[in-house]
């Protein structure tokens, strides 16, 4: 009976007249002397019994599953940290108007309207004397020549201004700029000096970004596909999944965390008792086990173990469908929930204190500790070793390339939504204008500008 005890509740559990099963229970009812188990070093155990000097300290976080979202369809945007994308949207936006107001600006300076004529600047007002009517008509017609080479001049330089200014509007500006971005020459270089320099740094600028990102593209396409993991407490906090583990006292003690992370946790944190279906939550994806670093290890390699046979040994139908509910790999979280010293228990006031603090702290000096653990853990770190080496394959499959069918397929479905709007536009709109004539478009189009 209290072999079944150890092996479902662990080191014991309080019961409901007050009593302590397994190992805790035979401490405190003085049926053994020392408990040697991963006792932690915490006010819960010292008001139960005195606990030895810590002989080692273990980082207690979570086993978790692995590749819970699937995050291929993000290759277009992985490159780039979300701030850089917003920089980069800004800047877009930025030099187009920036484009567009100096090829407004320059357009001005060159325009005739903006400066005084030839005949206002050099021609000196002089007297005439008007002696008949025909010298009359004759000083009129030089005027009226003057002022008609003078239009025809004016007209001669609107002409050359026509076509060179690439972002005199708007939209063409944001257009062009945006060409630029993605290497595309222009059809034709300005000719103003100022839009002249600012595109010689814009397409410096637009180089630099496309080569960091089609170099971090080649990067993520070259490497193994992305493993998402929940490597924070933050993360296992927002994360929908359950997470639990052995003990009420792990429980109190995300309860009474200082950060809202660890609250979060503790408000759905579960108590544990059976620790093979709590792995088996895990591997199907909907739980995240508490443990030492040092079993989750353990556990992680024989439940992957596990897997691995029952795929190999999968020839039916039947033993396929329990295969996929069994789906995911197991991830230990990087960060540790807390760095937890472990000692060994004894009896409340204990004589064996002093002497075992002492053995304790030599076999520390002399390496014992490191050299049990290191032995305990061989074949766990022996088993680690073929995992990590497959992991490191880089092959092209088409999962890497779902970025680029979500970007066509948007590109299909704002084109199709453009031509319907356009053709409502079309239908109801132009023509129901009282200047549209199917026969004479040109005439709606001139009422309209």
């Amino acid at each position: 009976m209290k072999r079944i005890t150890s092996d479902v509740e662990l080191w014991g559990s309080k019961q409901l007249n007050g009593t302590f099963s397994g190992l805790i229970g035979e401490v405190v009812s003085g049926s053994a002397d020392v408990a040697l188990g991963n006792l932690h070093y915490t006010q819960y155990h010292l008001d139960l019994m005195d606990l030895t000097k810590p002989y080692i300290t273990e980082c207690l976080t979570f086993l978790t599953p692995e590749s819970l979202t699937d995050n291929s369809w993000m290759t277009l945007i992985l490159p780039f940290k979300v701030y850089m994308w917003i920089t980069v949207i800004l800047t877009l936006f930025v030099g187009g108007f920036v484009f567009y107001a100096l090829a407004r600006f320059q357009k001005y300076l060159n325009s005739p309207h903006s400066k005084l004529t030839e005949p206002e600047k050099n021609i000196p007002v002089k007297k005439l004397l008007v002696k008949d009517v025909g010298e009359q008509r004759n000083v009129i017609q030089e005027q009226k020549v003057h002022t008609e080479s003078e239009s025809a001049v004016n007209a001669k330089e609107e002409s050359g201004l026509e076509g060179l200014y690439l972002f005199g509007d708007l939209r063409n500006g944001i257009l062009y700029t945006y060409s630029m971005l993605l290497l595309v020459s222009l059809p034709k270089l300005p000719t103003g000096w100022s839009i002249r320099v600012l595109t010689g740094w814009w397409w410096m600028y637009c180089i630099l970004v496309v080569t960091a990102y089609r170099a971090s593209m080649t990067a993520i396409l070259a490497n193994p596909a992305p493993r998402v993991t929940i490597d924070t407490l933050d993360q296992l906090a927002t994360n929908p999944i359950s997470c639990g583990g052995w003990g009420e006292q792990n429980k109190d003690f995300f309860l009474t965390s200082l950060d809202t992370a660890g609250r979060k946790i503790g408000e759905k944190f579960e108590v544990i008792h059976d620790t093979n279906s709590a792995l088996d939550r895990v591997s199907k994806g909907t739980f995240a086990f508490y443990d030492n670093i040092y079993f989750l290890r353990y556990a992680s390699v024989k439940k992957q173990s596990q897997t691995e046979q029952n795929k190999s040994s999968e020839d039916k139908v039947s033993n396929t469908d329990q295969s996929n509910s069994v789906d995911r790999n197991l991830h230990i979280m990087r960060d540790c929930a807390i760095n937890m010293p472990i000692s060994i228990g004894l009896r409340k006031n204990s004589p064996l204190k002093l002497q075992m603090d002492k053995f304790i702290l030599r076999m520390i000096e002399a390496g014992l500790i490191k050299k049990w653990l290191n032995d305990v853990m061989l074949v766990t770190f022996s088993a680690e070793i073929p995992d990590q080496g497959e992991s490191t394959k880089a092959l092209m499959d088409l999962r890497k390339l779902y970025g680029a069918f979500v970007a066509l397929g948007l590109g299909y479905f704002l084109s199709i939504s453009m031509l319907i709007v356009e053709q409502i536009y079309w239908k109801y709109v132009v023509t129901k204008s009282p200047y549209f004539d199917k026969y004479n478009r040109k005439m709606f189009y001139a009422n309209k500008i």
